[in-house]
């Protein structure tokens, strides 16, 4: 059931007043103040009527959108709840609990300023294993005690489990500006906008090294998984140390005897091969060794 529903039975419960009854009550009102039969009578604006348990409605509402701020007796605010993040002091940190993952980023950044905090917070499509990391994060005008963080609770918990939650932990007092975005599960066919290698462990090609294979050997072992792949084109730096991609899409010209240097989730069932028409000396992506994960 969703709340419209919720509040349409709140309101029919509430008894609908009597209009003749307030019509006489109206009258007996205007009489005793001079202003009935028995004294002059001014045309005057009508004054909206109270409706009866009108409080009960509110106080219904209230409870379905969940909006809760607690104060100590000092007057700091140590709680605060909407329908997407439960925030709570916690020692010297505040420790921000994510109920709904899919909210609106506006729900989040509300609960943080309730509480005095300037903390923009927001979710982005991970894959599995990137799944309550911290992507990145930014702060400004903050000193040596501020501090931002976040993860899965409890920590190594299994991402979608009743009791695995993502949270965010802003230390108390926290005087800056700052932003975190933090990787959440992707929802069916949704691009993932932060990953690991796809080779990881808990990612699609688990067990599996695709770097510097031919297109032909890894799409073999991708097909044998039964997934699906897509192919971006690079251009390796003259010298060996990065790469660029032009305008276009060019995977068309993707041939079996291109080289793979780096496999990376795209999505639930698609891995993305970063190829070369040529093998150079040094792997452009990763380099001599090579970052463990990447940000899409």
């Amino acid at each position: 059931m969703n709340e419209m529903n919720q509040l349409e039975r709140f309101r029919a419960a509430v008894p609908r007043p009597d209009l003749a009854d307030l019509h006489e009550q109206e009258r007996r009102l205007l009489t005793a103040i001079g202003t009935g039969p028995s004294g002059p009578l001014r045309r005057r604006r009508p004054m909206p009527r109270p409706v009866a348990g009108l409080a009960v409605v509110v106080l219904a509402v209230a409870a379905m959108v969940g909006l809760t701020l607690m104060q100590d007796k000092a007057g700091t605010a140590t709680s605060y709840a909407n329908a997407a993040i439960d925030i709570r002091l916690r020692g010297d940190e505040y420790v921000a609990t994510i109920k709904d993952p899919f909210a609106d980023h506006a729900l989040y950044s509300e609960g943080f300023q309730a509480l005095g905090l300037d903390v923009g917070l927001q979710l982005v499509p991970a894959s599995p294993t990137r799944v309550g990391d911290i992507v990145r994060y930014g702060s400004s005008g903050t000193d040596g005690d501020d501090r931002l963080g976040g993860g899965l609770s409890p920590e190594g918990c299994a991402p979608g489990s009743p009791d695995c939650a993502l949270t965010v932990t802003v230390s108390k007092g926290f005087s800056g500006k700052g932003v975190v975005y933090l990787g959440r599960p992707a929802r069916p066919g949704e691009r993932y906008e932060a990953h690991a290698r796809a080779e990881a462990k808990g990612e699609m090609l688990e067990g599996y090294d695709p770097v510097e294979r031919t297109v032909g050997e890894v799409l073999a072992e991708v097909r044998r998984r039964g997934l699906n792949s897509v192919h971006q084109v690079i251009t390796p730096a003259e010298d060996g140390d990065g790469f660029s991609v032009g305008p276009g899409d060019r995977s068309a010209e993707v041939r079996d005897h291109w080289i793979v240097w780096a496999a990376e989730p795209e999505r639930a069932g698609t891995v993305r091969l970063l190829v070369s028409e040529k093998r150079v000396a040094k792997n452009p992506v990763y380099g001599d060794s090579g970052p463990e994960t990447r940000t899409g």
